[in-house]
């Protein structure tokens, strides 16, 4: 028995270390990182009008939904309006992997995209010693390099209500809310991942041992990586806004952020590669290890936004302050190798910090039914800390500043036509990257329409985006892209007064 629970406490421990000692730095995808904080800073717009603009914010007319984005958009509110609005995401990533001979080793290439079923085995005779530099070198699995995925997003509805009102001589604005603050879904793949990185650039090319001996070979473990995540985080949270004067406004708001996750990640070894100085050798490894969890997430965060308009011009600025987002997580690791199982529990605390970050917008009335706008997203994400349940702090983010413009063009007053394009950066790099600390970034396209029938607001808009970035390895690249396609609509009730 003693044995018994020895054996198990070991095996669960592997386990628990297997998943978070999975590779270097969130920095770079391609090398199966354990899920900590992928998806956390994919923050919402929860605005139709402002996302068929290509996300403009300043020059809106009658748009409670921006409360928590810049509060300094409920002074164009007319009376009291409650709006509900959804949004349905759907996406489709893959990966597509291409090898180069690999010097000294090639068979190797052949290997990692699953060819060797073309290659015969070779006639041998019986006048020598063959080792396994003489045969073909194949796989235990029928696992491809490549992969692909598709996911559609569950719509989640939100709610906002906005009040204008006077006191003691001054005109005031006060909005109650709730919104998705981050869509936190996320999912990555890599079935080629090698441990240590060998083909890393950093590391150049394989150190050659001496001599072909067992005792001086490079052991590899060569396994496919799996992670998911599906779940959102909410916000829920008051605004005010105030006018100091006919033409500058100011505002503030602040949200208490709830929300959960479903996790899952997977390390399925495919074998141990050993390297010698001519040649290499594939055995057989079995070892599945699967996580399957939940995380449940909790914060705050504050805006502030001041605002300068015209008759034909609107300036505004808007400031997030810094914002600690705090994480729970529960897993059941499980853990299959070589005929032993195990189950662990394993639970902890993280918690992420994301500094300073703001926007700028520009808005000029063309004519009067032609507005043009243009905005600039500052995004210090290299300040971003992560603290993790050992109380390790590091800088896993990327930072990032982004352009967007936008058009509303009103054609008859009840009608509303809108486009835009905006820029959009991932928090990481490609691995390889030439351009150290450069992210990957992609451009977001969108069209939009508003009808207004009486009191009734209708807005819609359609968001396209299409992401490609390359891994690039010693001998070998990885082509990533994701297409996104994103469907938002909301619809405003001003209640007459």
């Amino acid at each position: 028995m003693r044995k018994f629970v020895s054996t198990f406490i070991g095996l669960s421990l592997v386990a628990a270390s297997t998943l978070v000692l999975l590779t270097e730095d969130l920095r770079a995808q391609g090398f199966g990182q354990p899920l900590t904080i992928q998806g956390l800073d994919h923050f919402t717009l929860p605005s139709a009008a402002s996302r068929g603009e290509g996300g403009i914010i300043v020059g809106l007319q009658n748009d409670v939904s921006t409360m928590f984005v810049d509060p300094t958009s409920l002074q164009s509110l007319q009376s009291l309006q409650v709006s509900l609005g959804d949004h349905e995401l759907m996406s489709s990533a893959n990966q597509t992997q291409q090898y180069g001979p690999l010097k000294y080793y090639s068979n190797f290439s052949l290997l990692m995209e699953g060819l060797t079923g073309y290659i015969s085995n070779p006639q041998y005779d019986t006048s020598t010693t063959y080792n396994a530099g003489d045969t073909v070198q194949r796989p235990y699995d029928n696992i491809p390099p490549n992969w692909a995925h598709s996911k559609t997003k569950v719509p989640s509805v939100q709610g906002y209500a906005g009040l204008p009102f006077s006191f003691g001589g001054m005109k005031f604005a006060v909005g109650i809310g709730s919104i998705e603050y981050a869509d936190l879904n996320w999912y990555f793949q890599n079935n080629n991942v090698l441990s240590p990185s060998i083909l890393s650039v950093k590391n150049s090319t394989i150190t050659l041992p001496p001599n072909n001996s067992d005792s001086l070979s490079i052991p590899v473990q060569w396994y496919q990586s799996t992670q998911s995540r599906v779940g959102s985080i909410y916000g829920y949270g008051l605004a005010l806004s105030s006018a100091l004067s006919e033409k500058i406004f100011v505002g503030v708001s602040g949200m208490i952020l709830s929300g959960s996750s479903d996790d899952f990640e997977s390390r399925v070894d495919r074998g141990k590669l050993m390297f010698y100085n001519s040649y290499f050798r594939l055995d057989s490894i079995y070892n599945n290890v699967t996580s399957i969890g939940t995380s449940d997430y909790t914060g705050q965060e504050f805006t502030v936004s001041a605002r300068y308009q015209s008759d034909h011009v609107q300036i505004g600025v808007s400031i997030k302050a810094p914002t600690t987002i705090t994480r729970k997580y529960h897993a059941v690791i499980t853990a299959d190798t070589a005929g032993f199982s195990s189950i662990a529990d394993v639970s902890g605390q993280d918690k992420t910090t994301i500094p300073f970050r703001g926007s700028l917008g520009l808005s000029i009335a063309l004519r009067e039914n032609l507005i043009f706008g243009v905005g600039y997203d500052v995004r210090p994400y290299s300040s971003a800390t992560f603290t993790n349940s050992a109380g390790s702090k590091t800088n896993p983010w990327l930072s990032a500043n982004l352009f967007h413009v936008g058009m509303e063009f009103l054609p008859v007053s009840w009608l509303a036509l809108r486009a835009g394009a905006r820029e959009d950066a991932e928090v990481y790099e490609p691995v390889g990257n030439p351009i150290e600390g450069d992210p990957v970034s992609y451009s977001v396209y969108s069209f939009g329409i508003g009808v207004k029938y009486a009191d009734v607001s209708f807005n819609a808009a359609f968001e396209y985006s299409d992401m490609k970035y390359t891994d690039t390895w010693a001998d070998a690249v990885s082509i990533n892209r994701n297409i996104q396609r994103n469907v938002i609509a909301d619809v405003s009730y001003a209640v007459p007064w």
